[in-house]
């Protein structure tokens, strides 16, 4: 006999120690955080625990962004936009939506520079940062 059906499975997915650290940052100091690897030099982003290039175990926090150069980008049906985004201070680059000016025109486009914007009201999530949008003029 087979039933057809769905089945509810609700969970909850620990972060981990620096995934912890690294959310923790983004809701109580609107800080975003790497590990920088005292074996190779590589700066990683999200924080993590080991280094995905060496292997090392020995990383330390380093703040990155909030300011990163866009390397590609996607429209989702719905019209929200991804990109894969190298933050100031990274080796590595992260994946969030484009917000605003930033995802419509020509701002999408790989080498387009954005900051982060967050989120008024931040709960330890990726979504702490609403969004990446265009900046206006230089960084300061």
């Amino acid at each position: 006999m087979i039933r057809e059906g769905a089945i509810r499975i609700p969970f909850r997915y620990a972060a981990g120690r620096a995934g912890s650290r690294f959310l923790a940052n983004l809701r109580d100091e609107r800080r975003i955080m790497g590990g920088r690897c005292g074996d190779c030099g590589g700066v990683h982003v999200p924080l993590r625990s080991w280094c995905p290039t060496c292997g090392g175990q020995r990383l330390f926090d380093q703040s990155v962004g909030p300011e990163a150069t866009v390397v590609c980008a996607t429209a989702r049906a719905d019209g929200e936009v991804f990109a894969l985004l190298k933050l100031d201070g990274a080796d590595t680059p992260m994946v969030h939506r484009l917000i605003g000016e930033a995802a419509t025109g020509g701002m999408a486009a790989a080498g387009a520079r954005v900051r982060a914007r967050f989120a008024a009201h931040r709960r330890a999530d990726i979504r702490d940062i609403e969004g990446f949008e265009a900046m206006e003029g230089p960084s300061s």
